[in-house]
């Protein structure tokens, strides 16, 4: 028996969704439509290849990067690599240690993690763990919160007192989801579904009233409660400014035009991101639409990419083509599904050596170093 069965990302997916149920592995491996978005998320990597430089001192490499901007009250938060933890729900799912063993997990790596809004859908223990466990968890690794905006403003105000009051620096608007896209596993599943996946419960948010009429009026207001498809650049971060003062980054931005847009009302940040390609199937791939929000943004603001990273070589080419940082989503549910937070610590472990080993031998001792002069597209004979 071979003693280290996990080398490569693969490995650990191969192993991991082997060993969960029909329904979760569905959820985890699928998108919306026919899956074209999340299958072109990582093969969009594949069109770029390395230039390996030689005779460059790469007897130490610096891996080190900056993730939050320093602001009036905080300093900058750095990573000691350019990967994290993107927010994704439900990680008991899983395994039993949930979000906080991801978060134990970003800690113990010095990477950083993404908290999903699905940490405080759930009552009962086996469902999430809340923001404040996951914080507690990870400490200074849990910076982001993941926000989606339902239509109760009163409720939208809580939820970013909560999680500020928990130490949460910056949240992570989702605006790619004005609708849920068809997810057609999620729909001929959703009769096995557990019932937090189908029923989001903020419950425990809602009401302050004590009195005979409380639960009549949480009844009330739950039930009117859906995502805001009326948000407007005009309105929604004027709106969270003038609510809080965590710092306020877009995921979910995949072209130029949206991309100036933010930088012009204000962000402090952008995510490219197409929802690991549950949305909108047929969209560009996120490698894809990188240089062009790179340009648009001027360094203006930092970008951030997600979707389909599976490699340390996949990190190194979104860095080379502008990103300031990458995240990586399923894979770190194979990890915990694999062996808790240890597995989480297993992936993003391979993907800072694999990293490692790629800077290295392109000839770069740290993450300035990487830029496009060290990729080529496949069938160009130049340097991008």
């Amino acid at each position: 028996m071979d003693p280290n069965p996990i080398q490569t990302l693969a490995d650990l997916e191969r192993i991991a969704l082997a060993r969960v149920d029909k329904v979760t592995r569905e959820y985890w491996v699928h998108g919306a439509g026919e899956n074209i978005t999340v299958r072109e998320n990582a093969s969009a990597f594949d069109r770029y290849r390395l230039r390996p430089r030689v005779l460059k001192d790469v007897s130490t490499i610096d891996m080190t990067t900056s993730v939050l901007p320093s602001t009036d009250a905080s300093p900058a938060l750095v990573a000691n690599l350019p990967i994290g933890i993107a927010p994704s729900g439900w990680h008991k799912m899983a395994h039993v240690d949930g979000e906080a063993g991801t978060a134990a997990a970003a800690k113990a790596v010095g990477s950083v993690m993404g908290v999903s809004m699905g940490t405080i859908v759930g009552e009962a223990p086996r469902e999430c763990c809340s923001p404040e466990a996951v914080r507690d968890a990870g400490g200074e690794s849990v910076a982001f919160f993941q926000l989606y905006m339902f239509n109760d403003r009163i409720l939208m105000a809580d939820v970013l007192r909560r999680v500020e009051k928990a130490g949460y620096r910056a949240v992570l608007l989702t605006v790619d989801t004005p609708y849920v896209g068809k997810r057609i596993s999620e729909i001929r599943n959703r009769p096995q579904l557990p019932n937090f996946l189908t029923t989001i419960n903020f419950g425990t948010l809602l009401g302050t009233n004590h009195g005979p009429d409380e639960k009549e009026e949480k009844k009330k207001r739950i039930g009117s409660l859906h995502i805001d498809n009326s948000l407007v650049w005009e309105e929604i971060i004027p709106w969270l400014r003038a609510t809080t003062s965590m710092q306020i980054w877009l995921k979910g931005i995949s072209t130029a035009e949206d991309a100036a847009l933010a930088v012009a009302h204000g962000a402090d940040g952008i995510v490219v991101s197409n929802h690991g390609g549950r949305q909108l199937d047929l969209c560009v791939p996120t490698l894809d639409a990188l240089p062009e929000i790179v340009a648009a943004v001027k360094g203006k603001v930092p970008v951030h990419l997600d979707g389909g990273v599976r490699r340390g070589e996949d990190v190194f080419r979104a860095l080379a083509l502008g990103a300031d940082f990458v995240w990586v989503g399923r894979p770190a549910l194979w990890g915990l599904a694999y062996d808790g937070q240890r597995g989480v610590e297993l992936m993003l472990t391979i993907l800072r050596e694999e990293l490692k080993l790629c800077m290295g031998l392109t000839g770069c001792a740290s993450i300035k170093d990487i830029s496009p002069a060290c990729l080529r597209l496949v069938g160009s004979t130049a340097k991008l």
